[in-house]
């Protein structure tokens, strides 16, 4: 006796589709109540006539056919379902007198009997077997496309990361002429943040750039993506309009905040072209706080025309000021 259930087929078989030929029509009702407790789709015809015009008409993961049949035998069925779909998985039904028809059905390669008088044990260690193998195989397809499709993206990716790396090399080699061609005073006691201020801005930074990355990445951005995003940048300009050096840059990033809360779509239209200028003002905006806390604050100002170039950009691609991007930037 087998020792396979049928709970333990229906796990492969629940979501199977399956056509079933056989004349004997007393076997067929019988034989499709147990199969409709097994598999979400069967579809009964009484020969193989019948059985090729359903086949022509849809997509079937298992044929289960008898071997004699009236008008067309299984044998014939077989073959010409071969023909259309080499790879279909087919079980045939077969009598102990049919056993001259087995050498042409292994030819047609053919695997799977079901010997009638039909043994429930019997059949379901068949359909176990053969479902768990096309389960498996419809598994592996899925894996392989979803692996093609990273793929895909990670090449992407790769392209606007290259993209991102010649951006911030650019910004870097402006920002080293800048430190050698420009003096700007600077007041230190109003250009210095209280601890506080600097690790609210710090955690800031944090939340927009995973905030960032979703949007660079995410296929399904809705508004509230967006606005989450925008409204980061409001809380990070509150906090620097309260140090009068930073008004301007906190004027601009507030601007930014208030652009993308007012006009979420047109971000999302133009993510791919915002993506990566968003990706280097943040990197830019970390650098920066970075030499606020250490009170480099001439190096810190010579960076503010990198962000404020970027914010302004970005601001014109979501209003709709700048339908073109060209691929050379020109940062200063």
């Amino acid at each position: 006796m087998s020792s396979i259930t049928t709970d333990q087929t229906l796990n492969f078989t629940r979501d199977l589709k399956v056509l079933y030929a056989e004349d004997d029509l007393e076997l067929q009702e019988q034989t499709k109540d147990f199969f409709e407790v097994l598999f979400s789709s069967v579809t009964v015809v009484n020969d193989g006539i019948e059985a090729l015009e359903e086949y022509k008409k849809e997509s079937f993961d298992i044929v289960i056919s008898d071997i004699r049949m009236p008008s067309m035998d299984g044998i014939e069925l077989t073959t010409k379902i071969r023909e259309i779909n080499h790879d279909q998985c087919i079980i045939i039904v077969s009598a102990y007198s049919d056993n001259d028809y087995l050498i042409k059905f292994i030819n047609l390669n053919i695997r799977q009997f079901i010997q009638k008088p039909i043994d429930v044990d019997n059949m379901l260690e068949t359909l176990y077997y053969t479902s768990k193998a096309i389960v498996n195989e419809k598994m592996v397809e899925e894996y392989r496309e979803s692996l093609e499709e990273s793929n895909k993206e990670l090449t992407l990716k790769n392209k606007e990361l290259q993209s991102l790396v010649r951006i911030l090399d650019s910004k870097l080699l402006q920002i080293a002429k800048n430190s050698t061609t420009e003096e700007r005073s600077v007041n230190s006691t109003e250009a210095t943040m209280s601890q506080e201020h600097l690790d609210e801005l710090k955690e800031l930074e944090v939340d927009i750039g995973g905030a960032a990355v979703l949007v660079s990445l995410s296929k399904n951005l809705t508004a509230s993506n967006i606005k989450v995003l925008g409204s980061l940048f409001l809380s990070y300009s509150e906090i620097l309009s309260i140090y009068k050096p930073y008004n301007e840059l906190s004027q601009k990033i507030n601007e930014l905040g208030v652009a993308l809360n007012n006009a979420p779509e047109n971000f999302i239209k133009r993510v791919t072209d915002i993506s990566t200028l968003l990706e280097s003002f943040i990197y830019v905006l970390r650098m920066w706080r970075a030499k606020v806390v250490h009170i480099e604050f001439s190096k810190a100002f010579e960076l503010h025309s990198s962000m404020t170039n970027d914010i302004s950009t970005i601001i014109a691609i979501v209003d709709g000021t700048q339908d073109e991007i060209e691929t050379e930037i020109e940062f200063f």
